[in-house]
């Protein structure tokens, strides 16, 4: 009788034992929408994707059959990298990484298509961002050893990624620290935006490094 219907979806499931990633209660008769927040430790953070099946409808034309149901998933977050800059020594060892006062809850309304990465409208469909907080990337021993522009902390299969909410940093005092096995670090206040669907890949380099140029 009522043939006609959109639907939304959302990764990682959610579940009422996990209270970091909430959904709209049934009662929201509005867009649909998420509530998260950032998992301290970086290799325990979710990475949103939502998808939609569109501004048109799906047509349950006939009856006892179900129709296709296209979903096309879009991360939702900023994912965080780093790899090797211009002026950084190969003899450390990349021990934590941390990023200071970025904030860790926002709310997240599903878009009902896809959205280009490019402009503003996507990360428009993230507000209430809020709760400063330190995140953190442990436990870990990575060689700087490489080549200019190699990443290596984030890479395919390594669970490094930081996995950040869409946010502006300039004002915010955002701070990346990278410590290394000999008590050395780097420190960089972050500036700009991270956006929705998009990786940031950070450029590590030192003022004093053991490069030597020919």
């Amino acid at each position: 009788g009522e043939p006609y219907a959109r639907f939304y979806a959302v990764y990682p499931q959610v579940t009422t034992s996990y209270s970091k990633l909430t959904l709209a209660p049934s009662t929201n008769t509005s867009t649909p929408y998420v509530n998260i927040e950032v998992e301290p430790g970086v290799q325990n953070q979710k990475d949103l994707m939502t998808a939609c099946t569109g501004t048109t409808p799906v047509h349950y034309a006939t009856l006892g059959t179900a129709p296709a149901v296209p979903l096309q998933f879009q991360h939702a977050m900023t994912a965080i990298r780093f790899k090797i800059g211009d002026r950084l020594s190969g003899t450390h060892n990349i021990t934590k990484i941390e990023i200071i006062n970025a904030m860790s809850k926002g709310k997240f309304t599903l878009p009902s298509s896809v959205q280009a990465t490019t402009g503003a409208s996507f990360n428009s469909a993230w507000s209430d961002v809020s709760t400063p907080a330190t995140f953190t990337l442990d436990d870990i021993n990575v060689s700087t050893a490489g080549h200019v522009n190699e990443t290596i902390v984030g890479k395919d299969g390594d669970n490094f990624t930081f996995y950040m909410i869409p946010q502006v940093l300039t004002g915010n005092s955002v701070t990346a620290y990278v410590h290394f096995t000999d008590n050395t670090e780097i420190t960089a206040t972050l500036k700009g935006e991270w956006k929705a669907g998009t990786t940031r890949t950070l450029k590590l380099s030192e003022t004093n490094s053991t490069w030597s140029y020919v």
